[in-house]
């Protein structure tokens, strides 16, 4: 009797087994569709981030202008004498007006930045979708395989770019 539910036992954890093993092979995996992108050939074919690095450096350089002239006038001021209080207030002053031309070209590169990065993440999203790509992953970060659209990112994006465009004056 005792050989007889031993051997049951072992016929259902052998089926089980046999099962289990049936199902696994009889479903496959869903496959993972990569695609690759050069984030750094995206940025130097995008010609609006060729456009932001320039106005950039108009901001960079207007900002040391100021700094450069506001240093000379402090010194023309302390070579004319002026008292103690008069160069402290001009300090002030002039310092005043370099932090917020800094403030104002710091917060203008944090907006460019802002609408490249949602330009080029909206074409890459566009092109992946149109390509049935599940992941896109950097291509520095790639040994080997995935499928490569940068191009076709780099078309989409004079596209992305019109649609976002917004032109800040002062």
């Amino acid at each position: 009797m005792q050989y007889k539910q031993y051997a049951v036992l072992a016929s259902v954890v052998l089926a089980a087994g046999v099962a289990g093993q049936a199902l696994a092979q009889g479903t496959p995996a869903k496959s993972t569709n990569i695609g690759i992108v050069d984030r750094n050939k995206v940025i130097t074919s995008f010609t609006k981030a060729q456009q932001a690095a320039q106005e950039l450096k108009g901001q960079e350089d207007k900002v040391r202008n100021l700094l450069e002239s506001s240093n000379k006038k402090y010194e023309e001021a302390k070579a004319a004498k002026k008292s103690p209080t008069e160069l402290k207030a001009l300090q002030d002053s002039l310092q005043k007006q370099i932090d917020t031309e800094y403030k104002a070209a710091q917060g203008r590169a944090q907006a460019l930045e802002s609408q490249l990065e949602s330009d080029i993440d909206k074409a890459i999203k566009d092109e992946a979708t149109s390509k049935n790509l599940d992941t896109v992953l950097v291509k520095d970060s790639v040994l080997l395989g995935g499928l490569d659209i940068t191009d076709g990112v780099i078309k989409r994006l004079p596209a992305t770019a019109s649609a976002g465009t917004k032109t800040v004056t002062k």
